[in-house]
């Protein structure tokens, strides 16, 4: 008895065992064994039948718990380098696999969200065969991938090709058919309300999906959501970072380019104050910004001594254009031609350009676009303070002038000519008359002229006084300078010359006379000189002694010989005129040789100053011959 019950007991320990041997192995591992030992133990057969069906249910639950903590090992893993996260795409390729490697699956991928449409493409595959597969673009509201993002649930099918659930593409479909795939499960990766993508796993077989394996899928996808979103966290945070930075280095160089314009900006409101000009600004301007610099006029012409470097410039319908675009902008403008840029300000008056400062753009050295800006824009204004200053001052000599010349023009007293020359003591050569009248006409003519002359305006007209050797010339510039300015076409100005101040009042009213006759001549955008009408003027002039100074000018050295002589040089012409010019009628009209007419002749071309061989000459000649011998015929009628 005692040795049966040693065996007993020691059957019963391998026994006992077996059964743990046999509850930690794989589902179906170490059965037989297992039933064999207890045939030998006696065991009744409903109790075997009982003990190996409780041990394999304990062989599924250990073998389920393994799994599980081999899953959760696989989700702890990934959820530990989802809190370190050095690299997004590193992180979920693990993330596949190792889904891939739980799942048991033919093909696992990952298919992110490509644009605002919601179109899905595959990110990370394992498994795949087909290259055109791992780059599959699904367009929204297509195949699986649709239902998923729609659903925001998982979503399997056992035979894709047969799923009726959501549109086939023809693409997609190619696609799975090349690469063999049947059956699909796909879960959302999702945070909040937002899609950002979905997790597939797929077989070449008929597959039905158990909610184990939808479980195990689903909590990588949420994984794989977390690294998708702490991505894009981390990338709109380092983004905002950047631009705060560059917005940071953008302020740093705002205030470095305004401290710099600020400091040239106190220099030219120094040099301002001490009276400097537009070309000395653009001289210091200059110096400071270590490139050229140039002032312009109002007709984008070099300014001062500047105008030593018109090479350097662009061509000047160029600068025009840019003038006008600053003007309307308030800013500089660029200018590019050939390759090379310049910086274009205007200087803005109240109602106008007054010039403009241009700067060649970025060099060797020299401050950065982004300073020489502000500062040519700070400078446009102090310009425009200059010329305000110098338009100013402008405006008062040419006023004062203007009344000074007045005082002839109206008075024609010796008095006024006195105080015409204390304010312009240059010598008067002629009198210009210009048909223009329009606001700011006197400033800017006065400005234009210069020392050169006195401007005033006098009715409808603008009158000049020159101090010029070539007065037909500069009249004519000054007329052009006008019209370019006003834009107003058709301008005219008659030019006459002048002994004296006193004579400018009768110059003066003689070139508007001929002014007036220039319209019916149809004569327009021309500068003439007044002489060019002198036989014309006794037919215009109200003036009592027109005639006799007609005569005069034309006759005088042949009448003075005449009286000094007693001889009869001025009959001997009108008989050389009565005759057309033929010497032998001359002579039988007086009544005296060829000879005498011919010596009478050359006496006379002797005295007078013009060309005989110029028509027109000749002409004047003729009708001061035939005015004096009216002047005698009706005087001696008397």
């Amino acid at each position: 008895m005692a040795e049966k019950s040693r065996v007993s007991s020691g059957a019963s320990s391998a026994l006992v065992h077996e059964v743990v041997a046999a509850i930690r192995s794989e589902p179906g591992e170490g059965m037989v064994a297992l039933a064999e030992l207890l045939g030998e133990a006696d065991v009744a057969a409903t109790e075997v039948e009982q003990l190996l069906a409780s041990v394999q249910e304990s062989q599924q639950l250990t073998a389920r718990l393994r799994r599980r903590a081999t899953e959760l090992e696989a989700l702890f893993s990934t959820a530990r380098e989802l809190v370190r996260l050095q690299d997004v795409t590193d992180v979920l390729r693990r993330l596949v696999e190792r889904a891939h490697e739980l799942m048991g699956t033919d093909v696992t991928y990952l298919s992110e969200v490509d644009d605002a449409r919601g179109d899905l493409r595959v990110r990370y595959s394992v498994g795949t065969v087909t290259p055109e597969f791992r780059d599959l673009l699904v367009p929204a509201g297509f195949g699986l991938a649709s239902l998923v993002a729609e659903s925001r649930e998982p979503v399997w099918v056992r035979q894709y090709a047969r799923m009726a659930d959501a549109p086939h593409d023809a693409a997609i479909d190619a696609a799975v058919e090349r690469e063999g795939l049947v059956s699909f499960l796909g879960v959302p990766l999702a945070v909040g309300d937002e899609v950002l993508g979905a997790l597939f796993a797929c077989n070449r077989h008929a597959h039905d999906f158990t909610p184990d394996q939808v479980l195990l899928l689903s909590g990588f996808a949420d994984h794989a959501a977390a690294v998708l979103h702490s991505a894009r966290v981390l990338a709109d945070s380092a983004a905002a970072r950047a631009r705060a930075e560059d917005a940071y280095g953008e302020l740093q160089r705002h205030l470095a380019a305004t401290q710099v314009a600020s400091s040239i900006h106190e220099q030219l409101t120094a040099a301002v104050m001490s009276g400097a000009t537009i070309v000395d600004l653009v001289t210091t301007l200059s110096g400071r910004l270590g490139r050229r610099v140039w002032a312009l006029d109002q007709g984008a012409r070099p300014l001062g001594a500047s105008t030593g470097a018109v090479r350097g410039l662009p061509a000047r319908a160029l600068l025009a254009a840019a003038v006008r675009a600053s003007q309307r902008s308030g800013h500089a403008e660029p200018v590019d031609q050939g390759g090379d840029r310049w910086l274009v300000v205007a200087i803005l008056g109240a109602d106008r350009a007054l010039g403009a400062i241009v700067a060649e753009s970025e060099g060797a050295d020299a401050p950065a676009d982004d300073v020489v800006r502000p500062t040519l824009e700070r400078a446009a204004h102090v310009a425009a303070l200059v010329s305000f200053k110098r338009d100013a001052a402008s405006a008062l000599r040419a006023d004062r002038r203007a009344r000074a010349l007045l005082g002839v023009l109206e008075g024609d007293t010796a008095q006024a000519a006195a105080d015409l020359s204390a304010e312009f003591p240059a010598k008067i050569t002629a009198c210009a008359v210009v048909d223009v009248q329009a606001d700011g006409v006197l400033t800017a003519a006065a400005e234009a002229v210069g020392d050169e002359g006195i401007v005033a305006v006098r009715g409808a007209h603008l009158i000049i006084a020159w101090a010029v050797p070539d007065a037909t010339d500069a009249t004519e510039r000054m007329r052009r300078m006008i019209a370019d300015r006003l834009r107003r076409p058709g301008i005219r100005a008659v030019v006459a010359v002048v002994d004296h101040a006193v004579s400018l009042r009768s110059a003066a009213d003689r070139a508007a006379r001929d002014l007036r006759m220039l319209v019916p001549l149809g004569i327009a955008d021309a500068t003439v000189r007044s002489d060019a009408f002198a036989p014309y003027h006794v037919l215009t002039s109200a003036a009592p002694d027109a005639v006799s100074r007609f005569v005069e000018d034309v006759l005088g050295p042949v009448r003075e010989w005449d009286s000094r002589r007693g001889t009869a040089l001025v009959q001997t012409l009108a008989a050389y005129f009565d005759g057309g010019g033929s010497r032998q009628a001359a002579a039988v009209s007086l009544r005296v040789h060829k000879n005498t007419i011919q010596q009478r002749l050359e006496r006379i071309w002797t005295l007078l100053e013009g060309d005989w061989d110029d028509a027109e000459y000749r002409f004047r000649v003729q009708a001061a011959v035939r005015l004096e011998n009216l002047r005698l015929r009706l005087t001696a009628g008397g």
